[in-house]
């Protein structure tokens, strides 16, 4: 529901469940490696990995990229462990 929300693919996101990025072109497949280094090892993160965003994204686009990132994860771990669903505006009826 979220990835058809945000137009992808059934395909693209059953991709992305598999962290497989060869869909996306190159300034999503940055930001997709990045999402993910933030979210399984944030320790892990390098020089590198803010390198190859500055490649593709500004520094105010980083920072933005930063804190969704970030701003989801938070979601997550304080949905999922509660089972709370979150309602998106257009699912209010």
């Amino acid at each position: 529901m979220d990835a058809q929300r945000v137009g992808l693919t059934p395909q693209e996101g059953s991709a992305l469940k598999q962290g497989n990025y060869s869909r996306f072109n190159e300034k999503e497949r940055a930001a997709l490696v990045y999402a993910e280094k933030l979210t399984r090892a944030p320790h892990e993160i390098t020089d590198a990995a803010f390198h190859e965003l500055k490649n593709h994204f500004s520094d105010p686009e980083i920072v933005d990229l930063h804190l969704l990132i970030g701003l989801a994860n938070l979601t997550n771990r304080f949905t999922d462990p509660l089972g709370l669903e979150l309602e998106m505006p257009e699912q209010k009826i």
